[in-house]
């Protein structure tokens, strides 16, 4: 078993390279991104105060859209802007753009290395066909570099350069970038959603489990009963709702006609105990319905079928009890399907139900996830791809180990 989990941790980055590429293709080659945007936003600006008139030059100068670019990463080939994202290459941080003078000198004010928060002077010099960092005192400036950044059809004839200090500052670092919208780092907008998704999150799998697997065991112990019969029902009705329209529908008459709960919002902070308690229950039902009815019937289905198979019978035959049958035999072989999804569902603490969230206004993951693809905020889309797909991973490690424990006859070794 250790050397299985050790040979599936070892397949974890590549696998993680693999969805991450993908998705960070698609946030370059998927039209309405920041750059975009930025421009859009500008433009309308301009119209504002020139009485609904666009600017004649457009909606950004060309040096306006190459800093846009650098901002954000355009201005680097597919591959060498996914390294320098994922943390394995140096990328241009804290970079800034000017114009050297007549001398080939130019000064800039950038942020500091040494000190974050605070701003720096330095200086870039042109010495032949290089640039030269240095300080105000004419001492080089460890660590920053200067290149040629020219402009297509640039009626300006100076030169213009890019000085940067390059740095690996990446997922390996821990550093997923800023949000295009707030401008604040993406970790600190993850964390700030985060506990309100474990929250929803972790009782959403203690009720499902909690409740649907002790109901499945009664279910199949009552089996063509009035309870078996009216509760199947009810399962049936509740699985084919979906819970976006049911949480519509608790919205529309709990809360709004009936006035029992809130109508939107989860100031987790500001609110009491008891109003926590209050906005969670509508949200709750409607994230645990469907799992719920799932576990139950397959809790149900897998008892019955073990409990017609022969190694039952045989036991029934040594005058093994009836209790012992259920509980030691035959419930935990029908543990094993649902144990193989059981890490599957702890990607569910990070995602959320978006549209659930959506609904209700409660600001989670799942909400926080529909406002940067709505809005095209690349960098927290990357963020939450990145933590669903770990969590993912090795939540399928942790289903493989579920699935171990609940049947000793599966093992992952190469002897078994």
């Amino acid at each position: 078993m250790r050397d299985y989990v050790l040979r599936r941790l070892l397949l974890l980055p590549l696998t993680f390279i693999g969805i991450t590429f993908v998705a960070f293709c698609f946030t370059r080659f998927v039209p309405g991104g920041p750059i975009e945007q930025a421009m859009a936003e500008r433009q309308q600006a301009d119209q504002k105060r020139g009485g609904g008139k666009a600017r004649p030059t457009g909606p950004a100068s060309p040096e306006e859209l190459d800093n846009l670019k650098r901002r954000y990463g355009f201005d680097r080939p597919l591959l060498e802007a996914y390294a320098i994202w994922l943390g394995v290459w140096p990328g241009p941080a804290l970079q800034a753009t000017a114009r050297l003078d007549a001398k080939g000198v130019a000064e800039l004010e950038v942020t500091d290395d040494t000190k974050p928060g605070s701003t720096v002077k330095i200086k870039v010099t042109a010495e032949g066909q290089a640039f030269r960092v240095r300080n105000p005192d004419g001492s080089p400036r460890d660590g920053w570099k200067a290149e040629a950044a020219p402009l297509p059809d640039d009626p300006d004839k100076s030169v213009r350069i890019v000085a940067f200090h390059p740095s690996l500052a990446g997922v390996l670092q821990l550093n997923l970038g800023s949000s295009t919208e707030s401008d604040k780092p993406v970790w600190d907008e993850i964390k700030a959603r985060l506990p309100l998704s474990l929250w929803f999150g972790f009782w959403t799998m203690a009720i499902a489990y909690g409740i649907s697997i002790p109901l499945g065991v009664l279910k199949a112990l009552k089996r063509d009963s009035w309870f078996d019969t009216l509760t199947s029902q009810v399962l049936f009705i509740l699985y084919s709702i979906p819970g976006y329209i049911l949480a519509v529908a608790l919205l529309q008459i709990l809360c709004f006609q009936l006035g029992w709960f809130p109508t939107k919002g989860f100031a987790w902070d500001s609110l009491t105990w008891g109003a926590r308690l209050q906005h969670t229950v509508l949200p709750l039902a409607c994230m645990t319905i469907g799992s719920f009815t799932a576990l139950t019937l397959f809790t149900r289905n897998g008892l019955l079928e073990n409990l017609g198979a022969d190694y039952v019978r045989t036991a029934r035959a040594k005058g093994v009890g009836f209790r012992r049958i259920v509980y030691v035999h035959a419930l935990r072989n029908s543990l094993i399907p649902i144990a193989a999804t059981f890490g599957h569902n702890l990607g569910f603490f990070l995602t959320g139900a978006f549209l659930i969230e959506v609904t209700f206004n409660i600001p989670g993951m799942g909400l926080l996830g529909f406002d940067a693809l709505s809005h095209r905020n690349f960098p927290v889309f990357l963020g939450l791809l990145t933590l669903s797909s770990l969590a993912m991973l090795l939540g399928n490690i942790v289903s493989d180990l579920c699935v171990a424990a609940a049947d000793p006859r599966i093992r992952f070794d190469k002897k078994a």
